[in-house]
């Protein structure tokens, strides 16, 4: 009897020795599998950056921070006296000469901001001595919305994990429920292990910086023209957008205000600027001078980004107009879009 239990014990152990032999790659391969990520990443450059946050309100869009492009300057030098309203009624023809090339390219032409104080409060007392059409409110503030890509591989490795952790209580409850419980096999001690240190790997891939693989999209910028707001005095946009109020006398010039939605893929530690102006189609699209602005488009440093930008625009001289904006990156001119034909305005100031 006795040599039988020794003989019976024997063939247990080595029936376990050759399960836990079985098991072993299986168990090899598993930590490979979950810890491939952070082992890969030893020997790369870590990034320090912190996590981005969001973009605080007020901060995606300022253009305080817009410049001229240099030889966009008007051709003309500065006029003291106003440009004639009626001079904007004769454009719209392209075969009438009553305009020179002299008048369009005159500083106010384009924007009544190129004009010297006492031209603007000339023209501002103009248009009260009329009936000016009554100016409107921006009802939307600049916001942004943005997300990381990546990320998948950790949270992978914490489902793998998860269902180790079940694989091992189902197999802890399957020898509890036996009336001689038997020693822990090798499938329950593999899963139990797997799933404690494929837990850790997730978690450190997951929130830990540094750790894992991050790979950027490949760069790539969209735009669109999605609303245009008439008449908003300058002052009203200046207070939605968080940015310096204008001098005394631009407060009261109106314009439209045109939102751009911006996407952006791979412009993490990229700078993109936006480029705009606006084109007198009644002269040959051509580029309105004191128009073009160049500023940069803050962003929160993340993989994939959209933001609705809102774009005031001052009205020209003109009876129509149009806006074209171009995303660059460096001298690069990433996405295009340009705005329908736009009324102007005679009265380009508000009596508010």
């Amino acid at each position: 009897m006795a040599s039988r239990k020794r003989t019976r014990r024997a063939r247990t152990a080595a029936a376990s020795m050759r399960c836990r032999t079985t098991w072993l790659p299986a168990l090899l391969a598993g930590l490979l599998l979950l810890l491939g990520p952070a082992v890969e990443a030893l020997g790369q450059a870590t990034d320090t950056s912190s996590p981005a946050a969001p973009t605080p309100e007020g901060e995606v869009f300022d253009p305080d921070l817009g410049q001229a492009p240099i030889g966009t300057e008007p051709e003309q030098a500065t006029s003291e006296d106003a440009i004639e309203r009626e001079d904007a009624t004769t454009v719209e023809d392209e075969d009438d000469e009553e305009v020179s090339n002299e008048t369009i390219r005159q500083p106010g032409w384009g924007s009544a901001a190129d004009q010297t104080r006492a031209a603007k409060r000339s023209e501002a007392d103009e248009d009260c001595e009329g009936t000016a059409p009554p100016t409107s409110r921006m009802l939307g503030l600049p916001g942004s919305v943005g997300g990381s890509e990546g990320g998948s591989l950790g949270w992978l490795v914490l489902v793998i994990a998860g269902g180790a952790l079940v694989v091992a209580g189902i197999a802890y409850g399957l020898r509890r429920t036996r009336r001689s419980p038997a020693s822990r096999g090798s499938l329950e001690t593999v899963a139990t292990v797997v799933g404690i240190l494929g837990g850790i790997a997730g978690l450190a891939v997951q929130f830990v910086p540094g750790i894992g693989v991050h790979q950027t999209p490949a760069p790539e910028a969209t735009m669109a023209v999605r609303d245009i707001n008439a008449r908003i005095r300058h002052a009203e946009y200046a207070k939605k957008v968080n940015s310096e109020p204008p001098e005394l006398e631009d407060r009261k010039e109106v314009g439209n205000v045109v939102w751009l939605e911006i996407h952006l893929e791979g412009y993490r530690d990229k700078e993109p600027f936006l480029q705009y102006g606006l084109y007198d189609p009644g002269a040959g699209d051509a580029l309105l001078p004191g128009t073009a602005v160049e500023v940069p488009i803050p962003h929160a440093g993340e993989d994939v980004e959209t933001q609705f930008v809102p774009i005031w625009l001052g009205y020209p001289r003109g009876e129509r107009f149009k806006a074209a904006f171009r995303l660059l990156d460096g001298n690069r001119v990433q996405a295009v879009v340009e705005t329908v034909t736009m009324k102007g305005s005679e009265y380009r100031y508000s009596c508010e």
